[in-house]
């Protein structure tokens, strides 16, 4: 399977406060959770968040379901071996995804690993400052180890979070039907609408970017992408917080 052939998820970053995106579309409610997000944040180490910058991506979310993603974003096709080429479920609470992931002229190539978890073994990791790694599925260790380019102890990894996350899915956006995501940690506040296209992306992007401008609002223009925007912020949190703790 080459790149262009797997399924695309568009996203549109809203700019200004959630709120009146929210009332433009005629939303309230919705369906929350929290988000945590893995690091290693030994002092010293540059880049500042080597798993993301090495296009690894650890999430945990908890609500009235868990789960937990091991995501390799952006991936070369060329690091999936035959078995990960291409998306599958095992029955047994394990999805495996790969797709084109496109946020304005962003474009790159995701491969997901999920597995479901009970919301409360997800609050004991994170609150209790518990090993990620008893969060981890077999065939995620299987993943990581045959697509991933990094070597990663799971026992050193700081919890970063949490995130408050709420969605609303099937919402109507022109002709388009859409998830919308809002994201809020600090002063930090996103908010996201969302589509999936198997085929007629880029004609379909444009189209769902027109219907948000439709609707009185503008796009955030930002080429930083919002997971590397809410870890840079999480990961300075927790660097005062220790800092702190040891003077």
């Amino acid at each position: 399977m080459s790149p262009t052939e797997y399924p695309v998820e568009s996203k549109v970053n809203v700019a200004g406060h959630p709120e009146d995106a929210l009332s433009a579309l005629g939303l309230n409610g919705g369906s929350e959770r929290r988000i945590w997000f893995f690091e290693d944040l030994t002092p010293g180490i540059e880049p500042g968040l080597p798993l993301l910058s090495g296009g690894v991506v650890l999430r945990v979310r908890s609500g009235k379901s868990g789960d937990f993603t091991l995501k390799l974003r952006p991936c070369r096709r060329t690091q999936l071996t035959p078995e990960w080429a291409a998306g599958f479920t095992d029955g047994n609470g394990f999805e495996y995804r790969v797709e084109q992931d496109w946020t304005g002229q962003r474009r790159s190539l995701a491969a997901s690993s999920v597995v479901n978890l009970d919301p409360d073994l997800i609050d004991s990791v994170v609150s209790e400052g518990a090993d990620a790694d008893t969060l981890l599925a077999g065939k995620q260790r299987e993943f990581l180890r045959d697509c991933g380019t990094l070597r990663i102890a799971f026992a050193g990894l700081t919890p970063l979070g949490p995130v408050l996350a709420t969605k609303w899915k099937n919402v109507p956006v022109g002709k388009f039907d859409t998830h919308i995501e809002r994201w809020e940690v600090g002063e930090l506040d996103f908010l996201e609408v969302s589509i999936r296209s198997d085929t007629g992306a880029e004609r379909r992007q444009q189209g769902l970017e027109s219907a948000v401008r439709d609707l009185g609002l503008s796009i955030d223009e930002d080429r930083e992408s919002k997971t590397r925007r809410v870890l840079t912020r999480l990961a300075r949190l927790a660097s005062e917080d220790a800092a702190q703790g040891s003077s």
